[in-house]
């Protein structure tokens, strides 16, 4: 188990326990069925109850954890589970692609711009953990430039999962400059503004990063069993 740590006060700490927690759950350090009790976690962070029981709500609201009594068991993300979550992204990034196309093209520019820019400097640097902020930057450009906040709210309520699981991957990419090649091809197709070219490159782009992924956390899940 990966929970005896510290947490300092350089942000709130519950975004921290709740980032340590959901990496340890996506890793399968804290595997499917595992208890999580407030007392313990507290103690176990260096924290009170309070920030520990406000992570646990989040990742309840994530779908990763899920109430057992007075406390939590871990239900973690299955092969069937990842894929119905980049099905659901598939759906909405192509949605929210498609709007900022046709109705705020240059408020997209400005941030995705940025987010790739950022990509590319970590790449160069071979900074995995800051690629794949940059990664999750990125897409999320789509959803604050589409208008749409209903799209928005549901993205956020996953992007946090989807960040930890491009962490979770983004050592494989050889070299990282390829993925950001293909980013900025996604980007660059969405400024062509053809609804049906940017479906085909957004979902490319997903299943591309679905397939690793599930391969990815499978092994990683096989090696914590051996």
């Amino acid at each position: 188990m990966a929970l005896a740590r510290r947490v300092t006060r350089a942000e709130a700490l519950g975004e921290q326990v709740v980032a340590a927690l959901r990496s340890d759950i996506l890793t399968g350090d804290l595997p499917p069925g595992h208890l999580l009790v407030e007392a313990a976690l507290a103690e176990s962070f260096g924290v009170s109850r309070g920030p520990v029981r406000d992570a646990l709500r989040t990742l309840a609201g994530e779908g990763l954890i899920a109430a057992s009594g007075r406390s939590y068991r871990v239900v973690g993300l299955d092969q069937q589970d990842l894929r119905d979550l980049f099905a659901l992204r598939e759906l909405l990034e192509v949605a929210a692609a498609q709007q900022c196309a046709a109705e705020n093209p240059e408020g997209l520019r400005q941030e995705a711009e940025a987010a790739l820019e950022d990509m590319r400097t970590a790449a160069e640097a071979g900074n995995t953990d800051a690629f794949a902020t940059a990664d999750a930057a990125f897409h999320s450009a789509f959803f604050t430039s589409c208008g749409n906040r209903r799209l928005l709210a549901v993205w956020e309520q996953q992007v946090p999962t989807f960040t930890e699981l491009f962490r979770l991957t983004t050592a494989l990419d050889e070299p990282l400059s390829r993925s950001v090649d293909w980013h900025r091809q996604m980007l660059d197709t969405v400024y062509g503004g053809d609804p049906e070219a940017i479906a085909a490159e957004v979902r490319k782009l997903v299943v591309g990063g679905e397939e690793q992924i599930v391969t990815a956390q499978h092994d990683l899940l096989e090696q914590r069993r051996a």
